[in-house]
């Protein structure tokens, strides 16, 4: 072996200095999935720099793992995050997953239903039933006892007297046994689900564990997060700002030129959208008092000694006040702070929320949207004007729950897209083994990745044609479409299907199995290093063409997106110069955005170069834009979204 692949096998430790080379990554959601990144970070780590890296729920685990492991890999941070999975076995990962009293009976309950309440293959037919009755029994003994002593009441009698009518008597006893348990633990059941659930911020586990050695797994991944980062406990939580600079000291301004981007992606269910973290809006505003029973001592008081952040409308005054109205709320809030001084663990929490198992993260906001905080923002203003005090009320406050990425990106293969790539972007997908198939004692075999460019990876949902079988698996396959439609149709897209390697699963492997045993978490950490290790081979080694290879899968991947992106242009250039000959809109008098002369002056710049382009396209001949347009395919498109 060369000293690179010494130590992506895990054999050597890392370099202290920076590869020349750089990429980005970025990982899909999945639980305990997560165990295969550490090592698969590290083989890229081995060969690349790693400049930016995210990805959702699971994802976002190992994304800020490998941040923390990139800002410290002069201090040995890669050979740290290569230990973490080592320290999973054994259930210690099970241990990290903390409920509450209120709420444990739904996870033992939660595990025996997935089958994922013990190591190796799950239980099926009549032993999984077995299992979750006798898990129902133990989840809620009194809710079973109350419901089944009448019935047993009535078995005994029945059984004392004797006879025909006795023993009718005993058959409608055990009838009564079977009914009474079943609406007692239903009801029992639905108090939990109803009460206790939303009280626990709708979820399970907190994520605190009971003790500074019984730590959940909020406590466990910030000092993972930390001390992968090799920062002393003065410096610690490691920010995104520390990540930015690439020092222990963070500024006030924004590094234009991140030393390492981490980025992620968190739901707001009260919106129904996602959101990108860190994030540019700083409308929010935490509790401190919940935030306490969230993260860590030492993560909140990060955030309380935080500076203020700026308002991007330049009236930092106005902002103080309405900070000061938060302190004044019941419950008393706080701003978030500026993305630099925001916890790195605080967006991970954030994205990882899986739901029920996980409590959601609840911020707030000023509903600006109300009369009353319009008219409150109105007595502040008129009162500075009048230089009184303004007054510290008025403004409606909003409660906004936050939970998992995945919700709605749990794959964000886009992070870090540009129109033309510099460096590349590994994306590591994870997957089902197909049928009963078994993971091979060659790891290659069980990852799966686009050797050239007509190469597909589509991901395919096997639905029964009948039975309770087919109504659940059409149900689950409805659930994940709406879900993950936007990131599957990218897996067999140009430019985007060569940088994406699978990651194949057993049912007993990620997931929701708390209690895997040491083998499978070193065969799925081995698995990871084996993904990240085909697609170093990839780009680093001539593939192409596949007669006479000459060109890196990297060359390949670049000429790729070019194509791609040469191929939408001339229907955008159509389309736009279209809608502007029908624009009709004097830029010295338009209805609303004022551009200033200079503005104005580079917006007609552009236009007349954006004309020029469509009128080149429009004169081109048939067969070179047929040419231009045929190739690659799936055909892709340019479209003006939102930033999330």
């Amino acid at each position: 072996m060369s000293e690179r692949e010494d130590r992506a096998a895990g054999t050597e430790p890392m370099r202290a200095d920076p590869p020349t080379e750089e990429c980005d990554v970025v990982m899909k959601g999945g639980i305990t999935s997560g165990v295969v990144y550490p090592d698969a970070l590290c083989a890229l780590g081995a060969t690349y720099r790693i400049r930016g890296i995210g990805g959702a729920s699971a994802g976002a685990i190992g994304a800020a793992a490998g941040a923390a492991a990139e800002f410290g890999r002069s201090s040995g941070g890669f050979d740290r995050l290569r230990d973490v999975p080592g320290h999973l076995g054994g259930g210690n990962l099970a241990k990290l997953f903390q409920p509450r009293p209120s709420t444990r009976p739904l996870l033992r309950l939660m595990l025996v239903a997935t089958g994922s309440d013990r190591p190796g293959p799950k239980r099926t037919g009549m032993r999984r039933v077995t299992a979750m009755l006798a898990a129902l029994v133990a989840s809620f003994p009194w809710a079973s006892l109350i419901g089944a002593v009448p019935g047993l009441a009535l078995a005994v009698l029945g059984a004392s007297f004797g006879g025909w009518s006795g023993w009718l008597l005993a058959v409608a006893g055990i009838l009564l046994v079977v009914v009474g348990w079943s609406v007692a633990v239903v009801v029992r059941g639905l108090r939990t689900m109803t009460v206790d659930v939303p009280e626990n911020l709708f979820g399970i586990c907190r994520g605190l564990g009971r003790s500074d050695d019984d730590p959940g797994f909020t406590d466990w991944l910030s000092e993972q997060i930390d001390g992968i980062a090799g920062l002393p406990s003065d410096e610690r939580p490691l920010r995104f700002g520390q990540l930015w600079t690439g020092t222990t000291r963070i500024g006030h301004v924004e590094a234009p030129d991140r030393h390492v981007d981490l980025r992620m992606i968190t739901t707001c269910l009260s919106e129904g959208r996602p959101y990108e973290m860190p994030w540019e809006a700083r409308r929010f505003f935490f509790e401190p008092a919940t935030w306490r029973t969230l993260f860590p001592t030492h993560v909140v008081d990060a955030l309380e000694a935080a500076p203020p952040p700026s308002s991007p409308e330049g009236d930092d005054d106005e902002w103080r006040w309405e900070e000061a109205v938060a302190a004044a709320h019941e419950p008393p809030l706080r701003r978030l702070p500026d993305p630099m001084h925001l916890p790195v663990i605080v967006a991970t929490r954030l994205s990882l929320s899986f739901p029920l198992l996980i409590s959601a993260v609840p911020l707030w906001t000023i509903d600006r949207r109300h009369a009353e905080s319009r008219e409150a923002s109105k007595g502040y203003r008129a009162a500075r004007r009048a230089g009184a005090p303004p007054p510290l009320a008025g403004l409606r406050f909003e409660r906004e729950w936050f939970t998992d990425g995945g919700f709605c990106s749990n794959f964000p293969v886009h992070l870090f897209d540009a129109a033309l790539t510099t460096r590349p972007t590994f994306a590591i997908n994870l997957g089902r083994f197909p049928g009963d198939r078994q993971p091979d004692l060659d790891q290659r075999k069980n990852v799966e990745w686009a050797t050239n460019n007509n190469a597909l990876l589509p991901t395919s949902i096997a639905i029964p044609e009948r039975g309770f079988g087919a109504i659940g698996a059409f149900g689950s396959a409805a659930v994940n479409t709406a879900r993950n439609w936007q990131d599957s149709s990218h897996l067999d897209h140009p430019g985007f299907r060569d940088r994406i390697v699978r990651v194949l699963q057993t049912k007993s492997e990620g997931g929701l199995n708390l209690y895997m045993d040491a083998g499978t978490i070193d065969g799925l950490a081995a698995r990871g290093r084996t993904a990240a290790t085909v697609m170093v081979e990839q780009f680093t080694q001539s593939r192409y063409p596949s007669a006479n290879p000459t060109a890196t899968g990297w060359d390949n991947h670049r000429w790729v997106r070019y194509r791609a992106m040469m191929s939408v242009l001339p229907d955008w250039l159509a389309s736009y110069a279209h809608g502007r000959a029908m624009l009709e809109i004097d830029p010295e008098d338009p209805p609303s955005y004022q551009l200033s002369v200079a503005g104005r002056g580079l917006a007609g710049r552009l236009s007349e170069a954006l004309d020029e382009a469509a009128r080149i396209v429009a004169s081109a001949p048939a067969d070179a834009l047929a040419d231009l347009t045929a190739a690659p395919r799936p055909k892709g498109t340019i479209r003006r979204i939102p930033r999330i």
